[in-house]
């Protein structure tokens, strides 16, 4: 299946939104989402769907971006071990309890 068919099957209540109301959509942990944040940043890579809000030291996120280009990527890639793996099927049931992917 395209990568272009998968995207925009779900809708979101929001436009924009911030960093709680993300993994409240997401059935993420904020501490999960922080992690994330970090390794890409020791990467130089930014999350795809961040937007640096200028003059402040906060961000807003743009959750179909967020959903599509890296939240599932990053759970259909390979675990590290089986911490990992257990959070990934995790974030996955609950993206499927909160319709936000197809079965």
């Amino acid at each position: 299946m395209d990568n272009k068919n998968k995207s925009q099957q779900y809708n979101y209540p929001f436009r924009y939104c911030n960093s709680q109301e993300l993994c409240k959509a997401h059935g993420i942990q904020y501490a999960t989402l922080e992690r994330w944040n970090r390794e890409e940043k020791e990467l130089k890579r930014d999350i795809p769907g961040k937007i640096i809000i200028p003059g402040v030291r906060s961000y807003i996120w743009n959750p179909t971006i967020f959903h599509d280009k890296f939240l599932m990527p990053k759970l259909e890639s390979e675990t590290r071990n089986e911490y990992e793996q257990r959070e990934h099927l995790t974030i996955i049931n609950n993206l499927k309890q909160k319709r936000a992917i197809n079965e």
